[in-house]
């Protein structure tokens, strides 16, 4: 291995480290709006900037309930009556962008920014 070598190596470590940073730091800027849906109906719109510990939130579904667990941090599903349990094993979402979905039930969970929520994706004219 050349010294050049080693140098490409260093430098593109350095620069992996400062795009994993910044993509990381990207979501702890702004909070985070918990937007939960069923039969594409909101139903619920929870920001974790005003929770407080955590809090478990309910749902009556056809088969049964599902609990929603939340806090600060982020959302998860603590138990759900369908089948498969996927939306359950899926754990924790802390991310904008992310999404739970419970599809036996017709629930869809959504983490977003709340600077996101006024803005729009595109204008159509």
């Amino acid at each position: 291995m050349r010294k050049s070598d080693k140098r490409l190596i260093i430098i593109l470590a350095i620069a992996c480290a400062a795009t994993w940073v910044l993509l990381r730091g990207t979501d702890t800027r702004h909070g985070k709006v918990v937007l939960v849906r069923k039969d594409q109906k909101q139903i619920q719109r929870i920001d974790l900037n005003k929770v407080k510990g955590t809090a478990r939130l309910p749902l009556a579904v056809d088969d049964g309930q599902l609990v929603i667990e939340y806090d600060q941090e982020g959302v998860r599903v603590l138990s759900s009556p369908c089948p498969d349990k996927v939306c359950v094993h899926q754990g924790k979402i802390t991310r904008s962008g992310q999404t739970i979905a419970c599809v036996p039930e017709k629930i869809l969970i959504t983490l977003i920014s709340s600077d996101k929520e006024e803005t729009h994706d595109a204008v159509v004219r």
